[in-house]
């Protein structure tokens, strides 16, 4: 009785209609457990089924060695392939939920194009799980399931060169010889598959087991918060050591989950980082400068600004800080009356624009005289990536002070004029620096009206032309480029028109020297009368 009920469960084996529950009967049954299981799977071979005790996978049939030998490293047996089956079958359970006692449970393809099916059959501690057709029939089972597997689960071939089975072992090289972190993560938010870097990076993080699955996250925050499309997001990872390393994260949503990439940041942060200091470098060398600086970026608006720009201006801080538009910056000192008032709004607009084309080519150096005596100096520079910079200078004590001194030149010139003796100023460069009006209206020239006839031995040739003694004017001249000689001169040289002229020459301070001509003596037609 006993061999035929036997018979009896090696039928229903052979018509594919044997559950675990029969399949665990026979095996209680037979007085050699082991065996009558694996005689059950050598019966089910052409089919792609596994048999599990927990998660050891106790065996399977041909083609599912072949669809076991591809699978993904990490975790038992019953991890790895749901991992891969997750990711293209609609609601498989997660493996520590599929052990339940019941009906057969069957989960077709997300695709509905792909007409095949995940069955789960479990009983106590086994489960047998079969991929199989969509309807009976409808492949021949023959055919091996293994290599319609690996195509469902690889996907369209990359290569029509390279055999599916082939193909799915080149990808997962590849993505686990990437320097990127990748990992994809199920419905449920849980790591489904990472590759080896990101178990390596793991692993070197917590010296964790790499069997245990699923792997924990290296960026919890990121799970929570993905990054969106053709967006990244900065992500650390401490090591045990105390070392921190910085990754891009990036994030892409499929129907098989979400895929992260996360490449390394290190030398990017030390970049952002050397920059960085870099600008507080400037902006600490900025802040002790007395001279106004403001910088715009290459859309004009404000970047960068110095504490000397607020005092020299008297600009509001919150205005400088919303980060007004080169415009909008030029309008509020037109209204601070910090630029003259034009009379042709319109066209002062238009000088604004071209005092934006100077600054861009750094040819943009303007004076700006404002009421109450203040005085700018105003340089536009350009900058890279097109931003430009504005140097505000105030020259109010400069200008002052030039204007002072030009004052003081004029009054000293207005006293030489009132003169009556005719004096020529020579500096130590032996060129004439100034001559009174007496002197012009003596010798009928105007030395420092020429451009060449400068030097004093050239304006002295219109002297010699007087006649007179050659070597008193040869003295006149050696007094005045001798510089080791005596502090003054005098003599007298008598002209061919019968002028008697006293002549000197005086040593002032800073190298330059004086000459004068004073007339002793006229003849007229009466005789000589006294100058």
């Amino acid at each position: 009785m006993l061999a035929g009920f036997l018979d009896f469960l090696l039928l229903m084996a052979g018509t594919g209609a044997f559950s675990v529950a029969a399949l665990v009967l026979w095996a209680r049954l037979s007085p050699d457990p082991d065996q009558a299981i694996h005689e059950e799977i050598r019966r089910a071979d052409g089919q792609c089924v596994f048999l599990f005790d927990g998660t050891t996978l106790m065996d399977c049939t041909a083609p599912a060695r072949v669809l076991l030998a591809d699978l993904a490293a990490g975790g038992n047996d019953l991890q790895r392939l749901f991992r891969t089956l997750s990711s293209r079958f609609r609601d498989l359970p997660h493996p520590d939920d599929v052990h339940t006692d019941g009906p057969a449970r069957e989960f077709a393809s997300k695709d509905p194009s792909e007409a095949m099916r995940v069955i789960l059959e479990s009983w106590d501690s086994y489960l047998r799980v079969t991929l199989a057709p969509l309807a009976e029939g409808e492949a021949d089972a023959n055919q091996g399931y293994a290599s319609r597997a690996i195509e469902d689960v690889s996907g369209p071939s990359f290569s029509h060169g390279i055999a599916h089975s082939d193909e799915l072992s080149v990808l997962r090289a590849v993505t686990n010889a990437a320097p990127v972190l990748l990992w994809q993560t199920d419905d449920r938010d849980e790591i489904s598959w990472a590759n080896e870097t990101y178990l390596a990076q793991l692993e070197a993080r917590e010296g964790g087991n790499r069997s245990i699955w699923p792997p924990a996250r290296l960026f919890p925050g990121v799970h929570t918060n993905p990054p969106e499309p053709g967006t990244s997001r900065r992500g650390e990872v401490t090591y045990a050591e105390g070392e921190q390393r910085g990754f891009d994260i990036h994030c892409v949503e499929s129907e098989q989950g979400r895929f992260y990439y996360a490449m390394p940041a290190d030398e990017v942060i030390k970049v952002e980082e050397t920059q960085k200091q870099f600008v507080q470098t400037l902006t600490k060398t900025f802040a002790h400068l007395s001279v106004g600086l403001v910088i715009f970026d290459k859309d004009r608006s404000l970047a960068l600004f110095n504490p000397a720009l607020i005092d020299l201006l008297r600009l509001p801080v919150e205005f400088l800080s919303v980060r007004p538009t080169l415009h909008a910056f030029l309008d509020r000192l037109r209204e601070e009356r910090l630029i003259a008032e034009p009379k042709d709004y319109k066209a002062w607009r238009q000088q604004i624009l071209e005092l934006e084309d100077k600054a861009s080519s750094g040819s943009y150096c303007e004076t700006w005289n404002l009421p109450g005596g203040v005085t700018f100096r105003v340089t536009g520079r350009p900058h890279p990536n097109g931003a430009i910079a504005f140097l505000f200078e105030d020259i109010s004590s400069e200008m002052a002070l030039t204007r002072r001194f030009h004052a003081e030149i004029e009054v000293g010139h207005a006293a030489l004029d009132a003169v009556d003796e005719a004096i020529l100023i020579v500096n130590g460069a032996g060129m004439v620096s100034h001559s009174n009006r007496a002197y012009k209206d003596m010798w009928r020239a105007d030395p420092e009206a020429g451009v060449i006839v400068r030097r004093l031995r050239d304006v002295a040739q219109s002297w010699r032309r007087t006649g007179g003694d050659s070597a008193t004017w040869d003295a006149l001249i050696d007094a005045t480029e001798q510089r080791g000689g005596p502090a003054s001169w005098h003599g007298t040289v008598t002209s061919a028109d019968g002028r008697t002229l006293a002549c000197r020459a005086a040593r002032l301070k800073g190298g330059s020297t004086l000459i004068g001509f004073r007339r002793i003596s006229v003849r007229t037609e009466r005789g000589v009368a006294a100058s």
